[in-house]
């Protein structure tokens, strides 16, 4: 009891919001109901909506409180930050955008039309965002939040793999062969989603920052166990958004041989990961509808444990080493212009030399010019009709979570095409989707918010970027590889909540980081 009070003795505000950063990072992912996958939308909608919406009202009635019995004004001389700015212009439009809406009267553009993003949960997410960069303030803990969240979820996802049904998940229709589903998060595009932040989180926290040996073991394992269950659900959108993150880290990285030999640990922990899955060599028996794990000890799995004794003494060798060129802007500067010429020499390869190897072969072809709607597992037959959709509403769009009922509507016969039940509720791309949705000004407004909360971490004057942001960087790190993921996602309230607190804690970041 005395360690209660003792809690609550000082900013409440500030108690009450990491409460919920606690609750939204952890306990919201591990959130089920009796229906398993069947319903998980509607579960976590309702969890979403019963944590956003009591988080706000408990900061309602302490403020009131302290209004009119304390008679003390908890805003009073607080700042609208520009990110706070672009997040309530990035509501405004959506709330215009509904208001204005063709469907208004025909479609629930409260609770949305397709995903049930519609304008309540952007207004749940950009309330719970105003409120967490308002009161909170970033700790040292809310990192190893995500890697513990990572590891409950894992848990759950690994037992499953191997033939166990923790909570039930897997039921009549749906069973644990099909990996198409898997956790608590369901179906594999979202648990991508959500492993870009986890997984990146716990990675450059072990790389970049100084740990006990507690937190280090913590965020290894996390990464062990993230990486095992990615190599499982094979997601390109997630292998993206992690494979641009690792170019853009690597100058940091090499030009420092104690974040090289951490980085390193990291990969052994990816490898070790890896063999073990192919050693466990894990199969589902349809004649006895049964998975069994049938070990296997072969010459990749030699391979891998030749490359983990590698990297293991590459590392020890390390310990031994003592560099840091880090703060020399000219060889960062250097390494990013390799990317580019790089980047050109692949582009001229591949616009001269066709693989005939699936996505090669595709990227040859788009090169040329020829955009088959096959291309990108469908997305260029997504967006190319997306695109043709945006003259009809470019300003404000049609509303909040109206993508369905424009697409499905416009395009039905070329959807039937595909798949007779097949139904296209988003572009498969949050950027295209949202310019359906808002519109060119709503899109603005979002990418304003991101650009002002990068801004407001990304301090180039710093001497050494990443050795003075540290848990900037972490969390700038994760944010980065999501919104590079969303390209070729789409947002649901199974994981965007998560995104959106992160997002608030990357800002929070920028302010001040108390070590506890």
């Amino acid at each position: 009891m005395k360690k209660i009070k003792e809690y609550f003795s000082g900013d409440i505000f500030e108690k009450i919001t990491d409460i919920y950063i606690f609750l939204v990072i952890i306990i919201f992912p591990l959130i089920v109901d009796s229906t398993g996958f069947f319903r998980i939308l509607e579960c976590k909608y309702k969890a979403f909506l019963i944590l956003s919406s009591g988080y706000i009202l408990v900061n309602i009635v302490t403020y009131l409180y302290y209004l009119l019995i304390e008679r003390k004004n908890i805003l009073k001389g607080r700042k609208i930050s520009k990110v706070q700015i672009f997040a309530i212009v990035f509501w405004l439009v959506n709330l215009v955008s509904c208001i204005l809406s063709p469907y208004k009267s025909t479609a629930n553009l409260l609770y949305g039309v397709g995903r049930g993003e519609g304008l309540i949960n952007m207004t749940l997410y950009v309330v719970t965002f105003l409120l967490i960069t308002t009161f909170g303030k970033f700790k040292r803990r809310h990192i190893m939040y995500f890697s513990i969240s990572a590891i409950l979820l894992n848990i759950i996802a690994i037992l499953q793999f191997i033939g166990f049904n923790p909570l039930n998940m897997y039921q009549d229709g749906i069973g644990t062969h099909n990996v198409s589903f898997m956790g608590t998060i369901g179906n594999v595009d979202f648990i991508s989603a959500l492993y870009c932040i986890l997984i990146t989180i716990s990675a450059f926290a072990y790389i970049y920052m100084d740990n006990n040996k507690f937190e280090k073991i913590l965020h290894l394992v996390s990464v062990a166990m993230c990486s095992f269950i990615l190599n499982i659900i094979d997601v390109n959108s997630g292998k993206v958004g992690l494979l641009a993150i690792i170019m853009l880290a690597f100058p940091f990285i090499i030009t420092c041989s104690k974040r090289l030999r951490k980085t390193l640990d990291v990969v052994n922990m990816v490898m070790i990961a890896n063999c073990i899955n192919v050693i466990m060599n894990t199969q589902y028996h349809y004649d006895i509808a049964k998975i069994v794990l049938d070990f296997q000890f072969n010459y990749i799995v030699f391979l891998f444990i030749v490359v983990i004794v590698i990297l293991t003494i590459l590392s020890k060798i390390l310990k031994n080493v003592d560099y840091d060129v880090s703060s020399n802007k000219k060889i960062i500067r250097n390494i990013y212009l390799l990317y580019v010429v790089g980047a050109l020499v692949i582009v001229a390869f591949f616009y001269f030399v066709d693989l005939k190897i699936g996505m090669l072969s595709e990227i040859h072809e788009i090169l040329h010019g020829n955009l088959k709607d096959e291309y990108g597992t469908f997305r260029v037959f997504l967006w190319r009709r997306t695109l043709k959709l945006v003259k009809d509403y470019p300003i404000l769009g049609s509303g909040s979570d109206t993508f369905a009922i424009r697409f499905m509507s416009r395009f039905s016969d070329d959807v039937a095409s595909i798949g007779e039940y097949t139904i296209n509720d988003t572009a498969a791309n949050v950027y295209l989707t949202m310019l359906i949705n808002i519109g060119v000004v709503g899109l603005i407004a979002y990418l304003g918010l991101l650009f002002y909360s990068f801004k407001e971490v990304l301090n180039f004057k710093s001497k050494n970027l990443v050795e003075e942001n540290k848990e900037k960087m972490v969390i700038l790190s994760a944010i980065t590889c999501y919104i590079i993921q969303d390209f070729f996602n789409l947002w649901v309230v199974i994981i965007t909540p998560i995104f959106w607190s992160t997002l608030a804690l990357l800002n929070l970041s920028a302010k001040n980081v108390e070590k506890s």
